[in-house]
């Protein structure tokens, strides 16, 4: 697929649990609701979901001002 095939797709978390498919191993499904009203699924095993905790805690630690990250990373 060239990058005239690619197609953006937006979507946004709407805080809805993420669905658990199995405990041993840990999978799920996280939920995106895009802008023409489809949904995007999101599978997750753990080492994804611990992949994207650790983006989403990066991108936080990014804030300023208002948006200052409101917790603390240090252990």
């Amino acid at each position: 697929m060239d990058d005239d095939e690619l197609a953006m797709i937006e979507a946004e978390y709407q805080g809805n649990d993420i669905f658990v498919v199995s405990n041993d191993p840990l999978i799920g499904r996280l939920e995106l609701v895009a802008d023409e009203g489809g949904v995007v699924e999101v599978r997750l095993d753990r080492a994804t979901a611990e992949d994207l905790l650790s983006a989403l805690v990066q991108f936080l630690d990014q804030g300023e001002g208002e948006d200052a990250p409101k917790f603390s990373t240090l252990q």
